[in-house]
């Protein structure tokens, strides 16, 4: 991991919610493939509704990668938060685009292939 990602992994798990939103954002921006399992990490542990949508949206520019889908599935279905929901089923919805398929489900299948 360069040194710029290093930081800004580090960043993901600041006090401040705006930092750690900053982070996700540009680690996203960067496609840094490398921090996703520490952005699905903190993901999964951000008390803040706002960050974790934030963390859902960015996961968009991910589209390739399963884990990140696996993460926004278990959140759309799971999350306590409203807002959150409807982050992780955006992103669902453009990486679906992206990938090509017609449907989520249709993703689904592939994945489990």
């Amino acid at each position: 991991m360069s040194k710029s990602i290093n930081t800004l992994t580090r960043q993901l798990r600041d006090l401040n919610p705006e930092t750690r939103s900053k982070a996700a954002m540009n680690l996203g921006e960067m496609g840094a493939e490398e921090a996703v399992p520490s952005m699905i990490s903190a993901f999964k542990k951000d008390k803040d509704e706002n960050v974790r949508s934030v963390f859902a949206e960015t996961f968009a520019l991910f589209s390739s990668n399963d884990d990140v889908v696996a993460a926004l599935i278990y959140a759309k279905d799971n999350d306590k938060s409203e807002i959150v929901r409807v982050s992780a089923n955006w992103a669902l919805d453009q990486i679906v685009n992206t990938r090509g398929h017609a449907s989520l489900q249709a993703l689904l299948e592939e994945i489990e292939k």
